[in-house]
């Protein structure tokens, strides 16, 4: 293990608030690959007041997998949680997770709400967890005054507390979150069709958005009437991509782009509305938050920490980025290298369409608009040129000017598969149940 030292007198409190399925559908990610027209100014000024990453990546685009990495800094062929926890998949408990390395360092732990990591909430360290419930009741609805007395029962703490909230918010069915918005008013990311189903689909994950927002201004104000908020270390965050068609369940970006903000009002490096666009992954948050309170930084984890980055914007960090794919409802064991310019998918199994639609999202008016379009067969491998273009629509696999391009990257993953002892260099992974 590495030392580090603490970058404040005082360790923080620190809350990670986590959403399902969200993508980077945010007011204040409006962007030309996201663009939206979300009313949340309660999580807006958590990224004017603190941190905004436009490049964060989770390693999987499915929920299981992608908390997994979160809780371990590890890749879901590492840890063992390659499918989700509901079809027979868990988080094996040789794992240490994020939880247990901030309880070795000083702190209480505390989930409330959802996890999707293990079918055994003890295996993952925390000192209390919120009563087991139905996942529908993971919602705003129900969470709500538990989280706010969460925060006035623990004011006077002699530990600095880490707690994990996690919301059902916005998985589907996004009606029964919020109220939906006019169809009219909201803006058709490039991934998408402009059809009156998709913008009624849309209207309605807005709705459930926007809920969310209400619930953190609720928090945020909580923090401040029990004089938390300048010592609290506030993480905003999602698993993966939004419920969408080529979103969810894919590894092109609207499926592995992910929202990332923190605020720190008593740290200068955590406030003041600063902008990273450097490519980070969702491994990376265990290790820097290690890094932040003086913790040891494994050396056996894959993340590492992006502190430097906050303190120098010209620090340089990744040059590639994994993600990977493996069981959802269907084995699709897919792995990718994202580079700045670049990105390179190796589809291991045949598929008859040209990517997985998630059974809920087939059920719902995106889904069924969709479910005729896509039924082509895809590539065994695709290559796209980002800067070029950055909606992955032209694939170059079988572009001469691009041959050398494919190679080096093709040749990168599977040293990068290599190096991890990922499972299907082997042959067809075994489903959990």
């Amino acid at each position: 293990m590495s030392k580090t030292n603490k970058i404040d007198g005082q360790k923080p409190n620190i809350v990670l608030f986590i959403t399902h399925d969200q993508g980077q559908f945010l007011g204040c990610y409006n962007s030309p690959q996201t663009p939206n027209s979300l009313n949340t100014p309660n999580i807006d000024r958590i990224a004017s007041n603190g941190v905004k990453f436009t490049n964060y990546f989770c390693t999987a685009p499915q929920c299981s997998p992608s908390r997994g990495s979160i809780q371990t800094s590890k890749y879901p062929h590492q840890n063992g949680l390659m499918g989700l926890v509901d079809r027979g998949w868990t988080l094996p408990s040789i794992n240490k997770t994020l939880p247990m390395y901030l309880k070795e360092n000083g702190y209480s732990t505390h989930l409330l709400g959802f996890q999707h990591e293990s079918n055994n909430i003890s295996s993952l360290g925390y000192d209390t967890v919120s009563k087991r419930t139905r996942e529908y009741k993971y919602c705003k609805k129900y969470m709500e005054n538990k989280i706010l007395k969460f925060f006035q029962e623990h004011k006077d703490d002699n530990l600095p507390f880490y707690v994990n909230i996690g919301m059902i918010e916005v998985h589907r069915p996004f009606i029964v979150w919020g109220d939906p918005v006019e169809p009219e008013k909201v803006k058709i990311p490039p991934f998408l069709p402009d059809h009156p189903m998709i913008r009624e689909d849309l209207g309605q994950f807005y709705g459930a958005i926007h809920a969310v927002d209400n619930l953190i201004g609720k928090i945020l104000k909580s923090l401040e009437e029990n004089g938390l908020i300048q010592n609290t270390l506030f993480i905003y965050t999602t698993d993966h991509g939004s419920a969408f068609p080529r979103a969810k369940c894919t590894l092109y970006d609207p499926g592995i782009k992910t929202l990332l903000l923190m605020s720190w009002p008593n740290l200068n490096l955590f406030k003041g509305g600063n902008v990273v666009n450097k490519m980070i992954s969702n491994i990376d948050l265990l290790p820097t938050l290690l890094n932040i309170i003086g913790a040891d930084i494994p050396k056996d984890i894959e993340g590492k920490s992006f502190l430097p980055v906050l303190k120098n914007n010209n620090q340089s960090f990744r040059e590639e980025i994994f993600t990977e794919k493996t069981y959802h409802e269907i084995y699709d064991p897919i792995r990718s290298i994202r580079t700045n310019k670049y990105k390179y998918i190796y589809n291991f199994e045949k598929l008859d369409t040209l990517y997985q639609m998630p059974m809920d999202l087939m059920r719902d008016l995106s889904g069924r608009y969709m479910k005729n379009k896509y039924n082509k067969p895809r590539s065994k491998e695709e290559l796209y040129d980002l800067e070029k273009d950055p909606n992955e629509r032209n694939n170059l696999i079988n572009n001469s000017d691009y041959k050398n391009v494919a190679v080096e990257l093709k040749q990168k993953l599977f040293d990068w598969m290599r190096k991890t002892n990922d499972p299907i260099l082997k042959g067809k992974i075994k489903p959990q149940n």
